[in-house]
Formats: C-alpha cells, sequence, structure tokens
C-alpha cells in the first residue's frame, strides 16, 4: 500500500504557496501527495477569477519537478445546503472537480450536505442525492471520481457516518463515477466499529483519511487530526479491513500535528502582535512530517503492505 499525506495543513505554514507545501512533503519522503482545495476557493481567492487551465498547469508543473503523483484531492471548505441554499458551494465545487480533472488527479472527496433546517431522514437523503447528481457533468468531462466522505458526528436521521448511511446514498445516486472516502477521525468520533465499518464498504472504499483523536465518548465534536497513537482509534481494525477488503488506493494521511493549533494565538504587547513562540516555524513542522513518514510506514511495514 503506498503511503500519502494532504498538502492542505501545511500551506499555512507558508503563506499559501503551493511549491513550499509540496517541497516540505518530498522532503519528508512522500512520493504520493492529497492535493487539498479546502482554502484555494475562499472569497477574495485568485482562483475565481483565474482560469482553471492557468492553475492546473502550475500544479502540473510543480508537481513534474518534484516527481510527486497526486493521488486524490479535497474539495473547497463549504456546506452545499447552507444559508445562501448551496450557491457559493455550487460556485467552487464545480471548479474544483474541473481543476483536479485538469491536473490528472484521479478523485477528489466531498462531503455531504449538513441540515440547518428540521427534515426527515427521507428529505435529507433525497437532497443530498439531488446535490450531488448535479456535479457529475464535471466529474464525467475528464472521468474524475467523486468519493463522499463520511462525517464526524451523528444528528438524528440527517447524517452521514457510516457504511450503512454512505451506501445508502450511493445507491441513490446510482452512478460509476461515485465511491467512498473513509475518514478514521470522523469514525471514532463517532465511536465505530473500523473494521465492521470498512468490510461493508468493500470494494466502495477508493480514498482514505488517516488520523487520529481520543473519540466521541472522550472529546466529543474535537476532530483534532492527530498523529496516529496520539489518540485511541484502532488502526490494527483499520488496515486488516484494507487488506481484507482489497482495497487499491493510498494509505492518506490527513494530519495536522500532534496536538492541533493550526493558528497562532496572537499576543499583543506595546500595540504590537508578537508571534516568537505561538506559530511552529516550518523547519519544526518539517521534522514533524518526516516523523509521520515514518510512522506510516512502520504501520504498513507491521503488515506487509508498504509499496515504494
Amino acid at each position: 500500500m503506498k503511503l500519502s499525506q494532504t498538502n492542505g495543513p501545511i500551506l499555512h505554514f507558508y503563506d499559501g504557496d503551493l511549491h513550499s507545501s509540496l517541497l516540505h512533503l518530498k522532503n519528508a519522503g512522500f512520493k504520493y501527495v492529497d492535493i487539498s482545495f479546502w482554502s484555494r476557493y475562499l472569497a477574495g481567492s485568485p482562483y475565481f477569477t483565474t482560469d482553471n487551465a492557468v492553475i492546473a498547469e502550475e500544479y502540473k508543473r510543480e508537481l513534474e519537478t518534484l516527481e510527486l503523483i497526486p493521488v486524490q484531492s479535497h474539495e473547497p471548505f463549504g456546506n452545499s445546503m447552507g444559508n445562501d441554499n448551496g450557491r457559493f458551494y455550487f460556485k467552487k465545487t464545480p471548479l474544483s472537480i474541473d481543476l483536479a480533472g485538469r491536473i490528472g488527479i484521479p478523485s477528489i472527496t466531498l462531503h455531504p450536505g449538513q441540515a440547518i433546517v428540521p427534515m426527515s431522514r427521507e428529505e435529507y437523503m433525497e437532497k443530498n442525492t439531488e446535490i450531488f447528481r448535479q456535479l457529475i457533468p464535471y466529474a464525467e468531462k475528464y472521468g474524475t471520481r467523486l468519493l463522499i466522505e463520511n462525517v464526524g458526528w451523528q444528528m438524528g436521521d440527517t447524517r452521514i457516518s457510516t457504511a450503512d448511511d454512505l451506501n445508502e446514498l450511493l445507491d441513490r445516486i446510482d452512478h460509476p463515477l461515485f465511491g467512498v472516502c473513509w475518514d478514521t477521525g470522523h469514525a471514532n468520533l463517532c465511536n465505530l466499529d473500523q473494521y465492521e465499518e470498512l468490510k461493508k464498504l468493500g470494494s466502495r472504499l477508493e480514498g482514505l483519511h488517516v488520523h487520529d483523536n481520543y473519540g466521541g465518548k472522550r472529546t466529543p465534536n474535537c476532530d483534532l487530526h492527530l498523529f496516529p497513537h496520539w489518540g485511541n482509534i484502532n488502526f490494527d481494525g483499520v488496515i486488516s479491513a484494507l487488506l481484507e477488503i482489497g482495497y487499491k488506493g493510498t494509505f492518506n494521511f490527513e494530519v495536522d500535528s500532534p496536538i492541533r493549533r493550526v493558528d497562532p494565538i496572537p499576543f499583543v504587547k506595546d500595540g504590537e502582535e508578537q508571534k516568537k513562540l505561538d506559530m511552529m516555524s516550518p523547519e519544526l513542522r518539517q521534522k514533524m512530517e518526516i516523523f509521520l513518514f515514518e510512522i506510516g510506514k512502520q504501520m504498513l511495514e507491521t503488515y506487509g503492505c508498504f509499496e515504494e
């Protein structure tokens, strides 16, 4: 099994610079990468005014120069069932699907919509089905696979958290370009037996977000994105299931840090903001990424499935 990590959490260390984030992963030992568009399509972003063909060439040039292989990607931040009825979502997500296709990334991970008004289970599933079907033409242009991710919260009947939820939604969408990206941290927040869940998904599982946390019973809603072994996920069960179902994707990390702090906490002294200690340096973060690669390699080598 090949090992990869997302460049998403690393971008802020380099003020959003693509080259630096990818070089960071290469220097850590990663050959395979997950390209994150999570923060690329925020309001005011040049991604809304620059032609996707131009942006794609930048990505392709950087990936080729650094000899990195993109294995999956992630849609931008946003709720397709949000207060604006998904208008902003449908402005940026089709663009990101198109960009992934132009770059040559085989898949893009999508979040299900979050209900913000009361609705029945049937209404919720039908709404998500309708939303995802609207994205099919953008995926078909390049054959980009659309992977629906399990969320990390269970809210009565309006959630897509379990393998049964995902299987039901894929059955309703009924299109060959759809699959599943399983998020281990989200599943742990829902206190799921991940071995059993992954076995239910079988061949529909095409992508992973591997990270750790302390579980929903101990720290509800704390989606920490920790290094494996820093939380309480049973990764023996995860890897055993992946091997038993013949999983073909990469063992893809979506790790932020051992103890999550994405942004500095400002301290103002004499009218000036101080950031001397509260923001980790790129050099220290680089050492963390090297450690993360070694953790992943050891995890897969233990099961005899690590691939260069």
